[in-house]
């Protein structure tokens, strides 16, 4: 035993010497240390008092303008990282969404079964403390979740400054509330990300938190009870509500009414039909009214410059415009393709049409492309503003550096 004791014993004199010290034990007083003791102590004395003396130095200081600096440097690093790196970003909107959430210390629990009297007492209330949110579950079973919100923010509107106010269930689940007005003071912030602010104290009946808060104050927490008239809530769970109706969706029905309704909502550009062969040349060239540079100051063409698109990209196609439904100008586009694909240059068809029969829909647009076997697309207003279109069929083709458009006319009439 002695051995085991031996070891430690200088260790232990030093602790009791360090102890008398911070008494005020006099030179005069007996000591239990040696006096090999005393000078390890005494050394280790003068190298704190040394290491007090001494002067701090510069790196480790906080107050000069290279710390200032590099903490100013690391702050905006943080910063830039909030915005770029996904995680840090993420952890950033976290952050926020928790401070938001915790700002609000008090929760009004309420619903529409409180009645407009008592809903206007409480939201009369909010609009005043701005550590209130005002929470409600859902909306009304058969309402318009557009509707409802739109009717909550109408009624708040009517406040200034207008109350915090949410459409939560989760809240309802989390904090177990089941009957209307609760009033729930919470802790300031969660201690974990995503986590709800931890509750202080609770009381059903009352809408006003007033009478909870000085309970808090004078050291009450918990359920404090029933203080005034409660009422079941009338809103069913926001979730769950949007589950059922989900639930009960027809998807096929719906994917088929999307399908069968497109082309009956479709806008249609039609042309007169031409009546003579004609043939038109258009100049593509655009003025440059100013300069025009990228977003690096780079100018790309400089005011006054005048450009034509077919000196930058060469036009290899053929557009051909029509009215598919019209028998006849589907006969007369058909005759001309052996021309078409003739002409120098053209190295494909793109067919645009005018109009689709939008009763029998997709299988309007299906003939179509079987008569041409190729896709077809719809006139747009940019298509037929930019080529000057005015009658169909038109076909349009590049010579050069302008565009020709070449009108096909009806022969039905000629003998």
């Amino acid at each position: 035993m002695t051995k085991l004791l031996a070891a430690p014993t200088r260790y232990f004199k030093v602790a009791i010497f360090a102890c008398l010290i911070i008494t005020g034990m006099s030179n005069a007083q007996q000591s239990p240390l040696t006096k090999e003791d005393m000078e390890f102590v005494n050394k280790s004395k003068r190298i704190i008092e040394n290491a007090q003396a001494s002067k701090v130095p510069e790196w480790l200081r906080t107050d000069n303008e290279k710390f200032a600096s590099a903490h100013n440097e690391a702050l905006e690093l943080v910063k830039q990282l909030q915005q770029t790196d996904p995680t840090m970003k993420q952890m950033d909107e976290l952050s926020k969404a928790k401070r938001r959430f915790s700002n609000q210390k008090i929760v009004v629990f309420a619903s529409r079964s409180l009645g407009e009297q008592s809903l206007k007492d409480i939201l009369g209330m909010a609009s005043q403390n701005q550590d209130v949110v005002v929470a409600f579950r859902g909306i009304p079973q058969e309402a318009n979740l557009g509707e409802a919100m739109l009717e909550i923010q109408n009624v708040a509107s009517g406040y200034s400054p207008m109350p915090n106010i949410v459409i939560n269930p989760v809240l309802f689940t989390e904090y177990n509330v089941t009957s209307v007005p609760t009033i729930i003071a919470r802790k300031e912030q969660s201690v974990i990300a995503g986590q709800l602010p931890e509750e202080v104290a609770r009381v059903l009946g009352l809408s006003n938190p007033n009478w909870l808060m000085n309970k808090i104050n004078s050291g009450e927490t918990g359920n404090l009870g029933i203080r005034g008239p409660i009422e079941s809530i009338s809103e069913p769970d926001l979730i769950e509500l949007m589950k059922d109706r989900y639930a009960k969706i027809d998807w096929e029905e719906k994917k088929q009414n999307a399908v069968n309704n497109f082309w009956k909502k479709q806008t249609f550009r039609e042309l007169p039909e031409a009546h003579n062969d004609r043939i038109r040349e258009l100049d593509p060239t655009v003025y440059i009214s100013k300069d025009i540079t990228t977003p690096d100051g780079t100018l790309i063409a400089r005011k006054g410059d005048l450009i034509n698109p077919l000196n930058l990209t060469p036009f290899t196609q053929a557009i051909v415009v029509l009215d598919p439904l019209d028998k006849d100008q589907v006969k007369r586009v058909k005759e001309a393709l052996p021309r078409i694909n003739k002409i120098p240059g053209v190295k494909r068809i793109t067919y645009i049409v005018t109009r689709l029969d939008k009763e029998t829909g997709w299988d309007s647009y299906t003939k179509t492309t079987d008569t041409f076997d190729a896709p077809v697309f719809l006139l747009t207003p940019d298509v037929a503003q930019r080529f000057e279109l005015e009658y169909v069929p038109s076909i349009i083709t590049a010579q050069g550096k302008l565009f020709k458009i070449e009108e096909l006319a009806d022969k039905r009439g000629e003998p």
